[in-house]
């Protein structure tokens, strides 16, 4: 049996030592390795504060996101870009879940309660990597939303062709499939045990990873493929077609009437600009708010003590921390995008309020 008195991977100002679980029990993490950068005060603030930000705004992308689903249901699938979003408010929206959860993890104090769990330990294998695969999903869909439309600037005359629901719902099923099956493999290097807390002088659940070659080569293979691999990948994609798409806009722009000569009506020429602008806003938020990520995740190949468990874990946890609350920010922000550029989105959307517009 595993005595655990606390899972929590954030050291605390009050004592000496800090400690991590680990297969032999805890682990004593001197606190005087830290680099002061930030204070322990300061630290625990902006934990702190972050953390309830992101517990905010997973709420609010919540709601955002059941209310996108709903309304994409209402106007149908006729178009591609329409499964799309669907597809892109339901990854949102799994994606908030685990995060509102993770938060909830994160800010209970398990030693002041009753429940037979431990939730900051727990939060590893249902938060932590179950989160990275939802929020690779959220980028590669957007990825996938913006190189449609790319070429569709490209090829105006052959998108339909090139672009077809069967295509668009093979595509997004691969990417959930890519996306959030290999997280399950963490259960493997971080399964839930029952261990005994004296603080509840009870036996509780809790994760306690395996202390064996498999689950090193597990935490970093998933860290790899979800932190360098697909990140960087998405990122690349998303930079390359929102570039494309800036430029097609100046395009279309310089010369409307070339680009439309296909287009019956003028309503088809407004509909066209809308969704490509719908995009473009997508992309810009996508990039604006998983950027700084990237960053976060490249500063420890050059400053390895820049991780969670060495010198500069202080600094290195806030700016997780604050990649996390973007993150969450834009998988919050595409209900108030597609009703800001969407006229149609927008009328079906007040339509379920009973507001006529």
């Amino acid at each position: 049996m595993t005595n655990a008195e606390s899972f929590r991977l954030f050291e605390t100002p009050t004592i000496k030592t800090t400690v991590m679980a680990s297969g032999r029990g805890l682990q004593p993490i001197d606190v005087d390795t830290i680099r002061p950068i930030l204070s322990a005060e300061v630290y625990i603030v902006l934990i702190a504060v972050l953390s309830y930000a992101i517990f905010a705004a997973a709420m609010i992308g919540i709601v955002s996101n059941i209310l996108v689903i709903v309304t994409c249901s209402k106007i149908g699938f006729s178009e591609t870009i329409n499964i799309s979003y669907l597809a892109l408010g339901i990854s949102d929206l799994m994606a908030s879940i685990i995060r509102f959860w993770g938060a909830i993890c994160f800010d209970f104090d398990a030693t002041n309660s009753r429940l037979p769990f431990d939730p900051s330990s727990i939060s590893i294998t249902t938060s932590f990597f179950p989160g990275q695969g939802f929020e690779k999903i959220t980028a590669f869909i957007t990825a996938f939303i913006a190189l449609e439309r790319c070429l569709c600037v490209q090829f105006p005359l052959h998108v339909k062709r090139i672009v077809t629901k069967r295509k668009t719902i093979f595509a997004i099923v691969m990417i959930f499939l890519f996306g959030f099956g290999p997280s399950n493999l963490s259960h493997i290097g971080f399964p839930f045990k029952w261990v005994f807390s004296s603080a509840q002088n009870r036996t509780i659940l809790a994760v306690v990873p395996f202390e064996t070659p498999l689950r090193y080569i597990i935490s970093r293979g998933l860290l790899l493929y979800y932190a360098t691999i697909l990140h960087s990948i998405a990122l690349l994609i998303v930079w390359v077609c929102t570039i494309f798409l800036a430029v097609g806009l100046k395009k279309i722009a310089m010369t409307k009437k070339e680009y439309f000569k296909r287009s019956i009506s003028k309503e088809d020429k407004q509909k066209e600009l809308r969704v490509i602008k719908t995009v473009f806003l997508l992309a810009i938020t996508y990039l604006a708010c998983s950027t700084p990520t990237a960053v976060t995740l490249l500063v420890p190949h050059f400053e390895p003590e820049f991780t969670p468990i060495k010198g500069l874990r202080r600094i290195n946890l806030v700016s997780l921390f604050s990649s996390a609350l973007l993150t969450q920010l834009n998988s919050s922000a595409n209900l108030f995008i597609l009703l800001y550029v969407g006229s149609k989105y927008r009328q079906v959307f007040l339509a379920l309020f009973g507001i006529k517009v």
